[in-house]
């Protein structure tokens, strides 16, 4: 098991994780735990999102680059991590 399989375990072990997605640098997913429908919703969704705080981040401050997008509702957080492939998982808030 290399260490890619192993933060996607830990996570998914994690009280209240509902899903993970592993998205290639295309924006492909590689790995889920979800539904095919609805990590290909999620999966799309996302890389909008990511695509459009990048380009404020750019803007912002052309030396920076986001690493990690924090989204929390009443409901729900999402964690959405960039690097050489990006890691989507969503958590139940209890």
């Amino acid at each position: 098991m290399n260490e890619a399989e192993k933060t996607i375990k830990r996570i998914q072990a994690q009280k209240g994780v509902e899903g993970v997605i592993v998205v290639n640098a295309e924006g492909i997913p590689i790995e889920s735990n979800l539904d095919h429908q609805r990590t290909l919703h999620y999966t799309y969704n996302f890389q909008q999102l990511l695509a459009r705080t990048q380009r404020v981040m750019k803007d912002l401050d052309p030396q920076n680059e986001a690493s990690l997008l924090d989204i929390q509702t009443e409901k729900n957080n999402i964690l959405i991590s960039t690097g050489k492939e990006k890691y989507i998982y969503t958590r139940t808030i209890l």
